[in-house]
């Protein structure tokens, strides 16, 4: 029996659709002791997204931005968090909507861009899959002030750091994003070798 078989979808319930889709899926799965059981699971389908590291290996460096996230507010009181560019891939194509987003939110334009991975956000309960990209830039690379799109009530700092500095803020806390995370853990791999101390 195949593993797609395991599953039958019996019903599927909206339970909002504004900004993304909430929905309640029921489906029959059957388990590893052979047993058909019901399961109900809400869903969040908000799209694919992007997201890149822009490192300068001469300067030792990386751009990073800084921005409110009202649901973290709601956990913590604060809500400003450090992060990579990111943004929700527009017309499938992830590679388009990452270089896009680097220009509007940091104003760096970039040409080639290197794809890294794939990976699900949170598989539980979201749908999205994000797209892991890194980028070298340098000053020249600058033909804005970056900062978001007003439009989508973006208000972006952006932030050149000092790659040893990014590290620490990862080890302290003051970075927890966790797409953030990955990639500057993939540069400290592959891009600038292991950090010294």
């Amino acid at each position: 029996m195949s593993e797609k078989s395991r599953v039958r979808v019996v019903k599927t319930e909206i339970l909002s659709d504004s900004w993304a889709r909430l929905e309640a899926a029921h489906f029959d799965y059957l388990n590893s002791g052979g047993q058909w059981e019901r399961q109900v699971r809400e869903v969040y389908n908000r799209g694919h997204g992007a997201a890149i590291l822009l490192y300068n290996l001469t300067a030792r460096s990386v751009i990073l931005i800084r921005q409110f996230r009202y649901p973290v507010f709601t956990e913590d009181g604060d809500g400003f968090m450090i992060e990579v560019p990111a943004g929700v891939i527009d017309n499938g194509n992830p590679e388009q909507t990452v270089k896009a987003e680097t220009e509007q939110e940091t104003g760096y334009r970039i040409g080639s861009v290197q794809s890294l991975f794939k990976a699900y956000v949170s598989p539980g309960s979201v749908t999205e899959c994000l797209h892991y990209y890194c980028a070298p830039y340098s000053a020249s690379d600058k033909i804005g002030d970056g900062g978001g799109l007003d439009a989508e009530g973006e208000d972006i700092e952006v932030m050149e750091v000092d790659f040893a500095v990014a590290m620490s803020w990862v080890e302290s806390g003051k970075i927890n994003d966790a797409k953030t995370i990955l990639l500057l853990q993939h540069a400290a791999l592959h891009l600038f070798g292991q950090r010294s101390e």
